[in-house]
């Protein structure tokens, strides 16, 4: 199909956007469907894990932050074409990702499992999870697993970090799988996670390179003044001991 001239001079037009400068309000978008990372409370206001930590690392660095709700699907093009500066939302880092996007220091190794309801059994193998129904959220590190390691399930993607529950709950999918703290902490400890359990092995990225290297705050490639920055902020928050004060408050550790 051929690409409408409009929609091609658009997105030159929106590639050629200069990234914002470390002394401008820097626009920082995160998915606010992934509790406790990033998520909307009952008045309306961001909260979470990774919504305190970039207020403390823009503190630490002086910058002017608005950090605000934004669509999962557009987030990384949006950052490509300078409609945001920078985004926080539980980023694994991997080499695909580092190809059109830069990343800071890493501030998270996650671990990564499947979900399922109570009582069931589960072979986690190609062969194991042949007819299964796996519930992702889609352009996630987990989508490109289940992809690669199980052709022969049944994948269910959608567009937010919430929806995967749903489908578990409902009974229209058979397991899910995300990172190990948020499904404790935002399923599994709620009252829609109480007849369900975490199962299969504890993975990571020396499991499958699909895990990324871990997690980090991505920003424009071209904003390199932003990155210092940004780095500058995430050390001085970590060296300070409150990255550790947030992990204990969030995940207890």
């Amino acid at each position: 199909m051929k690409t409408p001239l409009i929609a091609l001079f658009t997105v030159l037009a929106l590639g050629a956007m200069s990234p914002a400068h470390a002394t401008d309000k820097i626009k920082i978008a995160t998915d606010a469907t992934f509790p406790p990372f990033e998520s909307i409370d009952a008045n309306g206001k961001l909260v979470g894990y990774d919504i305190e930590l970039m207020q403390g690392v823009c503190e630490a660095a002086k910058l002017d932050c608005d950090i605000f709700n934004a669509a999962w699907d557009g987030m990384i093009p949006g950052l490509i074409n300078g409609k945001y500066d920078a985004l926080i939302s539980q980023l694994t880092v991997t080499e695909k990702r580092r190809q059109v996007i830069a990343f800071s220091d890493i501030y998270n190794r996650p671990i990564f499992r499947f979900v399922a309801k109570k009582g069931t059994s589960f072979e986690i193998s190609p062969d194991g999870l042949a007819g299964k129904t796996v519930a992702v959220q889609t352009g996630t590190p987990m989508d490109a697993y289940v992809t690669s390691h199980f052709p022969k399930a049944i994948i269910k993607r959608y567009d937010t970090g919430s929806a995967p529950y749903l489908e578990l709950t409902a009974g229209r999918a058979d397991l899910h799988i995300s990172y190990q703290a948020q499904i404790i902490h935002g399923f599994l400890k709620t009252d829609g996670g109480k007849d369900f359990a975490l199962v299969g092995p504890q993975l990571t990225g020396k499991d499958a390179k699909e895990f990324g290297e871990g997690v980090a705050i991505a920003v424009n490639k071209k904003n390199t003044k932003l990155l210092e920055e940004i780095n500058k902020g995430l050390a001085a928050f970590r060296e300070s001991g409150k990255l550790a004060a947030l992990n204990a408050k969030y995940f207890g550790e």
